[in-house]
């Protein structure tokens, strides 16, 4: 049975981990707005730089999101 419910345990465990990611979000903030203001001067040559880097909580948010969903569906996978 703890098979079967190994994937209910990836998921849940991999949402407590990007609840713990939370509370590093303000840090990984300053860090994009540093990152922002070091790279004023190519800002111009890249189309939509600064979007890309004002929202790196959005880009660390879903990459986390993404490694916990694909966790979860090879746990998945793994029950056959």
């Amino acid at each position: 049975m703890s098979k079967y419910l190994a994937p209910l345990g990836v998921f849940v465990g991999g949402s407590l981990v990007l609840l713990v990611a939370f509370l590093f979000m303000p840090a990984i903030g300053t860090a994009g707005e540093t990152l922002a203001a070091d790279t004023a001067a190519i800002a111009g040559t890249f189309w939509n730089w600064g979007w890309v880097v004002g929202s790196v909580k959005l880009w660390v948010f879903l990459a986390l999101w993404l490694v916990v969903l694909y966790g979860t569906a090879k746990a998945f996978l793994a029950v056959k």
